[in-house]
């Protein structure tokens, strides 16, 4: 296999640029140096790729998602019993979940498939009891954010990876507490555990992807009806308002 890959590189010298194309980097792209096969970025950004979805917009973060999340959350609450579509999302969520399997502490995912790694991964927000509608929340309101700001990254894999990685957040973790009693009978922490999955590579988009596709529909009709609902109560996003008072 080295031997191939060896081959294509050699076939393929002359196919890449010398810097790497995010602009002010410099760095040698990782076919300049002969350790990798990214023709036009750097280990830093095609890790960072990895990472967030994209080379250089970074995760955003729980408190950039809130205010598009709790308008989310209140503009799907009324709707859950009677929109189709809401309700078709619902379920093949529910569904999703509970075929999930079952879980495994953090620790021993090495060496598992990143398919595998995932599923765990959907079943520890079930036993966390993550319902279907925060899945759908969620979904609405990353994508709300990425239309909504001005200079986020607008392509699907982004998308895709900033759902995974918020869904990440609610119970990402395996965390453990060893108690033992002392020479009065009380219970006294002798040891405590918390081992965090990492949180990148091919997890995170068939994570994301198996999530993202049952709310295709949400997304299509109710979208706009979201974003209203954010800029209502929480006004524009930073960025558009700032662009907006130049």
């Amino acid at each position: 296999m080295k031997t191939k890959a060896r081959a294509w590189l050699a076939a393929r010298a002359g196919e890449h640029q010398a810097t790497c194309a995010i602009l002010g980097c410099g760095r040698p792209t990782m076919r300049a140096r002969g350790a990798g096969l990214a023709a036009f970025h750097c280990r830093k950004h095609v890790e960072h790729k990895a990472r967030h979805g994209s080379h250089w917009h970074g995760t955003y973060s729980a408190a950039e998602l809130k205010p598009y999340l709790a308008a989310a959350t209140s503009y799907l609450r009324p709707r859950a019993e009677s929109d189709r579509f809401i309700k078709a999302a619902l379920s093949a969520i529910a569904v999703l979940l509970e075929e999930a399997g079952p879980t495994e502490i953090a620790t021993r995912l090495r060496g598992m498939s990143p398919r595998r790694r995932a599923r765990i991964a959907l079943a520890r927000l079930r036993i966390a009891g993550i319902k279907p509608d925060r899945f759908v929340a969620i979904v609405l309101a990353v994508t709300a954010l990425i239309e909504e700001d001005p200079g986020s990254h607008r392509t699907k894999e982004f998308r895709t990876v900033q759902i995974a990685k918020a869904l990440h957040r609610l119970a990402s973790g395996t965390h453990r507490v060893w108690e033992l009693p002392d020479e009065r009978g009380r219970l006294r922490k002798v040891s405590e555990l918390h081992a965090f999955p990492r949180s990148s590579g091919q997890v995170l988009r068939i994570m994301g992807r198996a999530v993202e596709e049952h709310c295709e529909w949400v997304v299509e009709k109710h979208l706009p009806g979201v974003l209203a609902l954010k800029k209502k109560r929480y006004g524009q996003h930073p960025r558009c308002a700032a662009a907006a008072a130049r």
